[in-house]
């Protein structure tokens, strides 16, 4: 039925399930325990008798027989190298007899392709073996680097990294995936505009610049950073290669490696599989759906040129030859084949003639190779990434193989030096480029390394010499780099230049002599000791401040030049300078003539040649408790001079106000009763200038108790509502005057500050209310400032010059503002409360035109 018998259809199954047992079960012996017992089916004639396997050293079969008339064995040649054989026993099947001829025929040539896809099967195997172990050595190589690498692309977003990366920032590989550096270094920030790092380093094929980084855990760290375009014709994308320079301004820094294993996935599944006789498509099966696209019916019968690559003219001609010389020759080949939608996807073929109802015909099993052409391609963007890793890492990096020559040296390693890369490559890396003087014992034990005789010491010094003759001091850290079978085919070395630390090293113990210099001859009593134990050394000017000999101190503790009651109290001081690192205190030694010292010590935890010890510096403080006793008595002074101030504001509240009071509600009568006009105005004078004299009154005492009150309570406030029911207590003045206030900006701004807060919106928004003419806007916006809200009044009045604008904030300091009247209180009471809040305060001109801007600003409540 459809062309071809239900035999030949199981026959192809076979050949599937062989495929998929010898590709897919990781353990050879597996393999061939399930290969062996459904080998039976492949050969399906009553002649079979047994079937035994063997591959790479394992054997397994199925039907453990000795009763057999023959015997027909094929050996298993992998890539040219016996691995096996397969051997089948039929009973009842003679060989001299001549009816029997063509039946073993059939055999030989079943058993003929059930080899030849047990070939196949574990080439193929081998071959996606070496793709993974190649991926996983340069993923390694990529983490093994010391260097902080990492990928961003054109808007700084991460794209990938390397294991000391993620291992310096804290975050999860995850978490850092989705992060842009703008979260790691808050320098580096978005614009619209392409960034400037992304910018610089178009321009200029690299940029390097300097941040400092906040890990995870909150450490900040200074970072040098180096930015280039990566070779991609795909996206835009950049290399990044991060140095921790906090390090390198010590002394020498520590390497760290770590490794982690990476792996990736090759795609595994069934093959599709063609039959084609005389040119004439017989079998298809499903697979073959799957990757072309066409229904099993629009296959079959069809002309195999069916499948000829699309738009590809040397393609199509290969595609011709495919049912002539490559099939009759085993040709295992990559080639592409069209779809149904007219493009191409690429394959891999292994054909074979087999007998298909009674005549010859061509079994193709076709792989579809399109992942490992992506596999391939992802491992060469690895490969340029890492090539390009190396060329901008900060250290030193070569590669040496085992002929001894130079197959790769980085920029920097050129750089040091002092030639190109292409007078360095193939070159011998001992003779051209050590000094005489360790080149032979360092060649010697490179090869003890190749031969597994020596493993490399995890970290080492020696000389390399450049072109100009110099030698230089390298710090080296080597890698030896193995095959899949375990052999050392070179070394991997990084390193430093840490010829200038050393000479920094030599002028750090001359330095250290002029320190002992300055040590001996400063004023202040200097002394290093043993925590709990005795003086380890003293400079001078203790020996003479104490009556001492410098034998005699280094005899003694600090303890010890104490009163005896103070002796705990001094191992008590130790205690806490041991938990606090750095402790300032006062105490009085005892001298030797017995004379009291009084001295402020500033003690700290050093480490002093190796050891745990405590440095002080004591400080001669007689005059200063000479100051101390005459601020007290001034403190007493200023005491009493506040009281006097605190009797004068409640003069104010209680016996000013009242009257005034009085004289208010006297003249608001008046004016209800009096027709005359003359007497009004005088009355209305009388008013004016009496309510004007409660307002200078309540603002003083305002004032005054906020001169006072610096412990204040704080709670959660929105400033928002609160300011929105101070307009609502001002409407009859804005109604009177015509104006229109808008609220804009954030709608909840929930703030850490006092009830009186209140009075500040207040001031700023009668000030707005009185400055600005009628019939105009007043704009109340309250913005986010990241840690704190802004509130800012827009009025459209005439403006404030800015020579005014530093004394608005002063008490009894106004602008000239003729008409308005005012006591030049309400902007000091507002600067008097924002401080008290830990806030900011000020006053622009309206960048809108006309008046002006009051802002304040209070802190968040998160």
């Amino acid at each position: 039925m459809n062309g071809y018998s239900k035999k030949n259809e199981n026959v192809i199954n076979n050949v599937t399930d062989v495929f998929g047992i010898l590709l897919n079960e990781s353990s050879i012996e597996k393999s061939l325990n399930l290969l062996a017992d459904r080998a039976k089916h492949f050969f399906e004639r009553s002649e079979l008798a047994s079937i035994r396997i063997c591959l790479l050293g394992k054997e397994s079969q199925y039907s453990d027989c000795t009763n057999y008339d023959m015997t027909l064995i094929n050996e298993i040649v992998i890539n040219g190298k016996k691995e096996g054989f397969i051997e089948l026993n039929l009973k009842g099947l003679r060989p001299d007899v001549k009816e029997n001829k063509s039946r073993i025929e059939e055999y030989e040539k079943q058993l003929d392709m059930f080899t030849r896809i047990v070939t196949l099967a574990f080439e193929k195997r081998n071959e996606i073996t070496k793709l993974k172990t190649f991926e996983k050595k340069m993923r390694e190589c990529y983490n093994k680097l010391d260097d902080y690498i990492f990928i961003i692309d054109s808007k700084t977003n991460i794209i990938d990294f390397n294991t000391n990366f993620q291992e310096f920032t804290g975050y999860p590989a995850e978490e850092l995936r989705q992060m842009n550096m703008a979260g790691l270094m808050p320098q580096c920030t978005i614009s619209k505009e392409v960034p400037l790092i992304i910018k610089k380093a178009i321009e200029y094929g690299r940029f390097t610049f300097e941040c400092v980084h906040p890990c995870k855990n909150g450490e900040q760290i200074p970072m040098s950073i180096t930015c280039k375009p990566m070779d991609n014709d795909k996206e835009d994308l950049f290399i990044c290669v991060g140095k921790d320079i906090s390090e390198t301004k010590n002394a020498e820094q520590e390497l760290h490696e770590s490794e982690k294993k990476y792996s990736t996935i090759v795609e595994k599944g069934n093959d599709g599989i063609l039959i084609i006789q005389n040119g004439i498509i017989k079998f298809a099966n499903s697979r073959i759906s799957e990757l072309t696209g066409y229904e099993h019916d629009e296959i079959i019968n069809e002309n195999y040129m069916k499948f000829s690559p699309a738009n590809d003219e040397r393609g199509a001609s290969e595609w011709l030859e495919l049912c002539s010389s490559k099939v009759a020759d085993r040709e295992i080949f990559d080639i592409n084949i069209a779809t149904r939608n007219d493009s191409n996807i690429p394959v891999e073929i292994n054909g074979s003639l087999i007998d298909y109802e009674g005549e010859t015909a061509e079994l193709l099993i076709i792989r579809d190779i399109s992942e490992r052409k992506r596999t391939e391609d992802l491992l060469k963007i690895e490969r340029d990434k890492l090539y390009n890793y190396l060329d901008v890492a900060g250290s030193i990096i070569g590669i040496v193989n085992t002929d001894l020559n130079v197959i790769f040296v980085n920029n920097k390693g050129a750089e040091v030096l002092g030639y190109d890369k292409k007078d360095i490559i193939g070159k011998n890396w001992f003779d051209c480029f050590l000094p005489e003087s360790v080149r032979e014992l360092t060649r010697n034990n490179f090869i003890k390394v190749i031969n597994h005789e020596l493993d490399p010491p995890e970290y080492f010094e020696n000389y390399i010499i450049t072109k100009e003759g110099e030698e230089r001091l390298i710090f080296w850290h080597d890698v030896p780099v193995e095959d899949e079978n375990g052999r050392r085919i070179g070394v991997i070395s990084s390193g430093e230049d840490i010829t200038e630390n050393r000479r920094m090293e030599a002028m750090l113990v001359e330095s250290e002599k002029n320190l002992k210099t300055i040590f001996n001859h400063v004023d202040d009593l200097i002394y290093i000791y043993r925590p709990y134990g005795n003086f380890i050394d003293v400079n001078m000017a203790m020996i003479s401040s104490t009556g001492y000999t410098r034998e005699q101190m280094l005899g003694i503790s600090p303890a010890d030049i104490v009163k005896p009651e103070m002796k705990q109290l001094m191992n008590s001081y130790t205690e806490r300078i041991i938990e606090e690192k750095s402790v300032i205190f006062e105490i009085a030694f005892v001298l030797k003539d017995g004379a009291l010292l009084p001295v402020e010590l500033n003690s700290r935890l050093i480490e002093y040649k190796g050891e745990q010890a405590i440095l002080s510096v004591a400080r001669n403080i007689t005059e200063r408790k000479k100051a101390e006793e005459r601020l007290k008595r001034y403190a007493g002074e200023l005491k009493k001079s506040n009281e006097l101030k605190d009797l004068f504001t409640d003069i104010i509240r209680h016996d000013l106000l009242t009257p005034a009071s009085v004289i208010k509600g006297y003249t608001e009568e008046l004016l209800d009763t009096i027709n005359d006009e003359q007497a009004r105005i005088l009355a209305q004078k009388v008013k004016n200038n009496n309510d004007r004299l409660i307002e200078m009154l309540e603002t003083a005492t305002t004032l005054a108790k906020l001169q006072k009150q610096d412990d204040i309570d704080f709670e959660v406030i929105d400033a928002v509502p609160v300011f929105k029911m101070v307009i609502e207590s001002f409407m009859e003045q804005i109604e009177t005057s015509q104006q229109i206030v808008n609220i804009s900006g954030e709608t909840c701004c929930p703030a850490i500050a006092n009830p009186i807060i209140e009075d500040v919106f207040a001031n700023l928004l009668s000030n707005a209310i009185k400055y600005s003419p009628e019939n105009s806007s007043i704009d109340i916006d309250f913005s986010d400032e990241g840690n704190t809200w802004k509130v800012s009044v827009i009025d459209r009045g005439e403006g404030i010059p800015d020579s005014d604008k530093t004394l608005l904030f002063n008490r009894f300091q106004r602008a000239d503002k003729r008409g308005i009247k005012g006591t030049g209180l309400g902007l000091a009471i507002v600067k008097r409360i924002i401080e008290l809040h830990g806030g900011a305060y000020g006053v622009e001109n309206n960048p809108q035109g006309k008046g002006s801007v009051f802002w304040i600003t209070l802190k968040k409540a998160f």
